[in-house]
């Protein structure tokens, strides 16, 4: 993931908004917002391969404003029909599990004159593991350079519009 503390040029645009202009700054994350917001949310919904994704995923896809400010998804806390609250259990659903994990145990028969091995593979429900990530962390390495690039533009053209008295 990308962090502010490991860029300065992203640190440098961080506390210039702290310095710059209350009017000015909320102007600029006003307008992040409203740019980011849309192509956030095309990016994740484009990789929601399901309608669980979706859901969870997805639905609650947008941008936080602030400073800087934050890609979120899965954000929804409302439960779903199966009583799955999608902000509490997402990881399961962006970074599947190891669905061929087989359990064996031991139980009696239905006749309760002995007992017998038994293997069952679990973990089924959730989709195949992938360390990376299959929605928002895999929107967020396409779209995420993109947003910075955006988000450090917006701050230069705002800036530059206000000296101009524009």
């Amino acid at each position: 993931m990308l962090k502010v503390g490991d860029h300065r040029e992203l640190q440098a645009a961080v506390l210039a908004l702290k310095v710059m202009n209350r009017d000015l700054s909320k102007d600029i994350r006003r307008a992040t917002v409203q740019t980011m917001n849309p192509v956030w949310r095309e990016e994740v919904n484009s990789r929601a391969r399901s309608e669980t994704d979706r859901l969870i995923i997805a639905k609650g896809a947008r941008i936080a404003g602030g400073n800087p400010p934050k890609a979120v998804a899965a954000s929804s806390r409302r439960k779903l029909s199966g009583g799955l609250v999608p902000v509490e259990s997402w990881a399961g659903f962006e970074f599947g599990s190891e669905r061929d994990r087989i359990r064996s145990y031991r139980r009696r028969n239905r006749s309760g004159s002995g007992t017998h091995r038994v293997t069952r593979h679990t973990m089924r429900q959730l989709p195949a593991r992938t360390p990376k990530g299959r929605v928002g962390y895999a929107a967020f390495a396409e779209v995420g350079p993109r947003m910075v690039s955006l988000w450090i533009s917006l701050i230069v053209k705002k800036t530059h519009d206000a000296f101009e008295g524009k």
